[in-house]
């Protein structure tokens, strides 16, 4: 994963409703919040939940660490509370980084596969494969055919993942997060990002599959000796 660090003047890649990990200054509780928009040198987020126990620590000035994934990159930057309002709708406006943390994902390397799966969203079930697998995620795919229906995924929902990998005699249960989409009426692809809750075994299970398929591909290199 390779990291970088932006100076003011990048303008940070946010999309409306994109989910947002808050860390406040004081709080030990886990935050989650919303992206709202711009507005001058100011974001706009939702207040960070669970709001209730930790409205008292929003006042101005208040230092948050702000972490989010886009497009295979983790973004995070620290800022601090400009303003909160809560009429006529509660949003919080904070500054603009100075500094942006950037940490590409996408620099690991992906292992290509075919791994049955069961894709879980809430009382629904699509059968799929995963096509491709890192320790932190995989690119995913259902089709039509195979189903009676496809489930309409967003951007960040919850999903289980029931995956038969070679050798392993039940299919390891896996929970991620979507994070892209490119649907038709044929099938539907998708990338996710394993949840960091994902338990250690299931991580042992698929770094061991990763590197199965890594020794196998560099064992049947075929090599050309020239005269």
């Amino acid at each position: 994963m390779k990291e970088k660090l932006f100076n003011e003047g990048v303008r940070l890649a946010l999309e409306i409703g994109l989910n947002l990990k808050v860390e406040l200054e004081g709080v030990d509780l886990p935050l989650e919040s919303s992206f709202v928009g711009f507005i001058n040198e100011f974001i706009i987020i939702t207040p960070p939940a669970p709001y209730g126990q930790i409205r008292h620590k929003l006042f101005d000035g208040a230092e948050m660490l702000i972490r989010y994934f886009y497009n295979g990159t983790i973004f995070a930057f620290q800022t601090k509370l400009f303003a909160h309002v809560e009429k006529p709708i509660n949003l919080l406006f904070i500054e603009y980084p100075k500094l942006i943390q950037k940490s590409e994902l996408r620099s690991e390397k992906r292992a290509t596969c075919y791994v049955e799966t069961t894709f879980v969203s809430g009382e629904k079930e699509n059968k799929g494969a995963i096509l491709d697998i890192t320790r932190t995620g995989c690119q995913c795919r259902i089709r039509r055919r195979d189903n009676k229906f496809l489930i309409p995924f967003k951007v960040n929902d919850l999903v289980l993942l029931k995956a038969k990998f070679p050798g392993v005699k039940t299919p390891m249960e896996i929970h991620g997060v979507v994070k892209n989409i490119r649907s038709s009426n044929i099938e539907t692809n998708f990338g996710m990002m394993f949840h960091e809750n994902t338990t250690e075994v299931t991580q042992k299970v698929i770094t061991w599959y990763i590197s199965t398929i890594e020794n196998f591909a560099s064992s049947h290199e075929v090599q050309i000796k020239l005269p």
